[in-house]
């Protein structure tokens, strides 16, 4: 790859770190998407990719890379993110100066199917969260597992955010300041039994924390990957025979349905997830609609007519 094309990659995506605020894990999944497409033109194009190659491009040479992507059995959801990702970038080339236009604006997206959350009912959540301390070995592992486990069901956590968390962040005993999504904050409540589940994990760890260290740490005391989160769930779901959609994610689907299933408001519930659009929010209810369908009619006075 030229030198040019590198600097301008670097360059697009810091300017998405500080003018759009997104997170780590969104930057390496934007840089992956963009190697990818880096690798396929090499070959494609038989030469070296450069700034000036990719003036050159027509519709037909994205078609074939996202035709090469589907042969890899490459789904629609990660081709719809490629797509964004070329699109952001050659749009950063464009305010930059550095292209006039591109056929990329013109590739559409493939249409996505809006699937429902899938949340876990509360007996199998507590379960699956128990569960965390009785498969691992080391006590201290088991007891950081579940610690984060609560953080996604009993605080509507992602599991980045869970993860992001500081030891520092504990100071305030009544609730946890979360920088979410584009670094927006919100203040979550965090309840006695979750603190307490915390500060086990803690007094168990062979670490001696200091306030800027990471919460949760591996076994070399590093920052936790969400990898082993994943697998510490994945091994749960073996033993307790649960299907897959019982994910880190779920988790935290689960925390806004049965909030809403006790009565909970959803502009509440927004505010706790960290969700910048009501809509957004708004899925969660579909998954009650009979139990809303229900309460409806048992309360409004024209259903009694």
């Amino acid at each position: 790859m030229e030198a040019l094309l590198n600097q301008k990659i670097n360059d697009w995506l810091e300017t998405l770190k500080k003018i759009r605020g997104l997170s780590e894990n969104t930057l390496i999944s934007y840089k992956n998407d963009f190697d990818k497409f880096i690798c396929f033109l090499n070959q494609h194009l038989s030469s070296e990719v450069t700034v000036q190659e990719l003036k050159k491009l027509s519709k037909s040479d994205f078609r074939s890379f996202l035709s090469d992507q589907r042969n890899k059995n490459i789904n629609s959801t990660s081709i719809a993110r490629v797509i964004s990702s070329l699109k952001s970038f050659f749009n950063f080339l464009l305010d930059e100066g550095d292209i006039e236009d591109s056929v990329i604006f013109t590739i559409k997206t493939p249409k996505l199917k809006k699937s429902l959350p899938r949340p876990i009912n509360s007996e199998l959540a507590i379960q699956t969260i128990n569960n965390a301390v009785e498969i691992e070995k080391i006590k201290w592992v088991g007891l950081r597992n579940k610690s984060i486990l609560l953080l996604l069901y009993g605080c509507g956590l992602r599991i980045s955010e869970a993860l992001n968390l500081n030891f520092s962040d504990l100071s305030d005993r009544e609730h946890l300041v979360i920088k979410g999504k584009g670094n927006k904050e919100r203040i979550v409540p965090i309840m006695n039994y979750i603190k307490k589940n915390i500060d086990l994990y803690v007094e168990n760890c062979p670490k001696q924390f200091e306030p800027n260290d990471p919460l949760f740490v591996g076994k070399r005391f590093g920052r936790l990957s969400p990898r082993i989160i994943q697998y510490a769930l994945e091994k749960i779901r073996q033993n307790l025979s649960l299907p897959e959609t019982a994910t880190p994610h779920a988790l935290r689907h689960s925390f806004a349905t049965h909030l809403l299933e006790s009565g909970g408001d959803l502009r509440t519930i927004q505010e706790l997830l960290g969700h910048s659009s009501l809509s957004t929010t708004q899925k969660y209810t579909k998954v009650e609609t009979g139990r809303l369908y229900e309460a409806y009619t048992k309360a409004h006075p024209l259903a009694k007519k």
